[in-house]
């Protein structure tokens, strides 16, 4: 079941008073509508990637702080008087911010502080004092108080590293776009954004909300956890509509009231890596989803794909109650050497391909996802769900709406089902609809998958491969993919699944 009940909070009229005024009202009328409903059309053809060597995998950098432009804040300090220097630091980061430059780096000493944040200006980091933990915190139940820490759409280039962001009554952490006001020839929002090594929890609703036009966002080593605090019906790990290039690498999500990670709205070229994502009411990872028509970019995208060349590999996603990985409306996904375990508890797959409704709106394309390629993975149905382990969805709506154009290109996979029994799949369009499918029929039902298997893959309480894992020697290799969920360098007849044994 993939209704505008379960997933979607459409368009919630809201009053939105305090900071940002009418930029900021639209920024989260936009964020809020950024979730749509599912539906059809045929689309046109979606670029090809800019640059194929992007998705090669790679470690990242070690963090760098910048110590030689810095102001101090402490919660012993003082805005009267001190002048922001190590032995005389200023009481609140908004004050910082207000005397500081584009370029300036704002270290907080140890201690919490309860404030929301603002950052107006480029290329400004706030960061925690080394050697020391600081916490920038809002209640959930104050509207005026909307994000605990805003960037926007003048701050690109700013980073948070070391922190810990707590609460806000929509999200933890917003990037700012300009798509829906001001210039109507510049849409862009805060972009070359890094998040490192921070903790993301109890928000009101997303815990990181990327909106249109904010690219280039890098989010690592982060932990996300219980959002929607406040309202659970919409409250994502990280919420990304159109922002392109997004990567979030070496995280932990869980215990999200909804879906642990989503971009959409025609998001290009996002990556996806060495997560681990668990306890997610709704999905693990969906590649697109369902935005409201407005919110594409019709130059880049004019086929309405919600998610183009995105890239999805060696994580571990499990205790989902929708799909552990869902596809929808998505150009050429790639989707290797992940690990998905009892998913789809509640409804849907462990692999789901969905459809796109986009407001029902005859303008809109609603494409199926086009050659996706998923090798290597472990995709383990939960009890009591769904009897298939993979579907291929078809709706009647709209003169009938497919999830997927032609067969995807498979192999390499091992399925599994919790309790027992076949596992089974289906395909439910009419020009080659087929239901309760074996491994072997569906393997001779799409021309491929093979090499692919049925079997327990025998992971231990980590969700890792065991010694006598059927999984061990059993994939492809392949040159994007580099290393495993633990960043250590694959080698020899590559595992299935996030884990590399014995790594």
């Amino acid at each position: 079941m993939e209704s505008s009940k379960i997933f979607c909070l459409k368009r919630n009229m809201i009053r939105t008073v305090g900071r940002g005024g009418m930029a900021f009202l639209l920024t989260v009328f936009l964020a809020l509508s950024g979730c749509a409903r599912e539906e059809g059309g045929l689309p046109n053809d979606p670029p090809a990637p800019e640059d194929p060597t992007a998705y090669e995998e790679t470690l990242p950098p070690d963090p760098v702080y910048d110590e030689s432009n810095v102001l101090y804040v402490s919660p012993a300090g003082s805005d009267a008087g001190n002048d922001g220097s190590l032995g005389s630091p200023f009481r609140t980061i908004g004050h910082a911010l207000e005397r500081a430059e584009a370029g300036k780096s704002i270290v907080l000493r140890g201690g919490t502080y309860r404030e929301a944040v603002r950052v107006r200006l480029a290329n400004i980091t706030i960061r925690s004092h080394n050697g020391e933990w600081a916490v920038i915190q809002c209640p959930i139940q104050d509207p005026d108080l909307d994000v605990t820490v805003l960037f926007d759409v003048d701050a690109s280039g700013g980073k948070l590293q070391r922190l810990e962001v707590v609460g806000g009554y929509y999200y933890g952490v917003m990037f700012q776009t300009q798509w829906d006001w001001g210039d109507p020839a510049d849409r862009s929002g805060a972009s070359r954004m890094l998040l490192e090594d921070c903790r993301i929890h109890d928000t009101g609703r997303d815990g990181v909300k990327i909106t249109p036009g904010c690219d280039d966002i890098v989010i690592r080593r982060c932990e996300i956890f219980r959002s929607g605090r406040r309202d659970n019906g919409n409250a994502e790990g990280i919420d990304n509509v159109n922002g392109d290039r997004m990567v979030v690498e070496d995280c932990r999500i869980h215990d999200i009231a909804t879906n642990g990670i989503y971009f959409k709205g025609g998001a290009q070229g996002c990556v996806v890596q060495r997560n681990l994502i668990h306890s997610c009411g709704n999905g693990g990872v969906m590649v697109g989803f369902d935005t409201s028509p407005e919110f594409f970019d019709l130059q880049a995208n004019p086929g309405y794909y919600e998610s183009l060349d995105g890239t999805v590999r060696n994580n571990i996603i499990y205790d989902t109650g929708y799909a552990g990985i869902g596809i929808y409306a998505s150009s050429r996904p790639r989707i290797y050497n992940n690990t998905v375990y009892n998913a789809a508890s509640r409804g849907q797959n462990a692999l789901h391909f969905g459809i796109s409704f986009q407001d029902w709106e005859s303008a809109a394309k609603r494409p199926p996802t086009l050659e996706p390629d998923i090798r290597n993975n472990i995709f383990v149905q939960a009890a009591g769900g769904d009897d298939h382990v993979l579907r291929i969805r078809y709706a009647d709506e709209l003169g009938g709406l497919s999830a997927l154009s032609g067969m995807p290109v498979m192999s390499h996979n091992l399925y599994f089902r919790i309790g027992g029994g076949a596992c089974l799949f289906y395909d439910q369009r009419p020009g080659s609809f087929a239901q309760g499918m074996s491994l072997a029929q569906w393997q001779a039902h799409i021309n491929g998958d093979g090499d692919s298997l049925q079997a327990d893959p025998l992971l231990d309480v980590q969700k890792k491969l065991s010694a006598s894992s059927p999984a061990i020697n059993r994939g492809r290799n392949n040159t994007v993919v580099r290393y495993d969920i633990d960043r250590v360098e694959r080698n020899g007849i590559y595992d299935i699944g996030g884990d590399e044994f014995n790594n």
